[in-house]
């Protein structure tokens, strides 16, 4: 059982298909109810969209409480943050609503995302289970380049959150 993020497009969608075709069920992140219905017909019983954008904590967590309820005690094997979109500019020229419209997705989502599916992954006293949490970052998170400052700085940010978020999370094996 796998949560991904973004999965209508890119990276989430070829990691999705993948992972079905070598028989994994995966929950599936998707923004809208007609790309759910066109990837549900596509990748066939082992998907199950979730409607949701990573900006919206009571949309995530009514689709958390709906992979809770057919997994069960077995939880999530994994959660894969992939959602996340590239906003850039000339910084001097750039608005602070951009900068923060980029941290809303690629950080405080994935932020959203994985503290209400932590339990899902094992992240509690007691747990016997423990899943995997992978994030999707990217190169301009070790390196900074002209022109997407915004970008940039959130998938920094985004390393940072990740090394805390996995030095935290060692006590329960994730």
């Amino acid at each position: 059982n796998i949560v991904i993020t973004g999965v209508s497009t890119g990276i989430g969608y070829s990691v999705t298909k993948i992972l079905i075709k070598n028989g994994y069920r995966v929950f599936g992140s998707i923004r809208n109810v007609s790309d759910a219905n066109k990837l549900q017909e596509e990748f066939g019983e082992n998907f199950e969209p979730l409607i949701f954008d990573v900006r919206d904590e009571d949309a995530i967590k009514q689709e958390a409480l709906k992979v809770e309820g057919i997994v069960g005690d077995k939880g999530i094997d994994c959660l894969i943050n992939n959602s996340g979109i590239a906003l850039g500019g000339p910084i001097l020229h750039l608005s602070k609503e951009i900068f923060q419209k980029q941290f809303e997705v690629n950080l405080f989502g994935v932020v959203s995302v994985t503290n209400i599916f932590a339990k899902l992954l094992g992240a509690y006293k007691g747990s016997k289970h423990s899943g995997k949490i992978i994030m999707i970052s990217s190169v301009s998170g070790k390196r900074s380049y002209p022109f997407v400052g915004p970008y940039t700085a959130s998938k920094h940010a985004l390393e940072g959150f990740s090394d805390s978020l996995r030095r935290e999370l060692m006590i329960y094996g994730i």
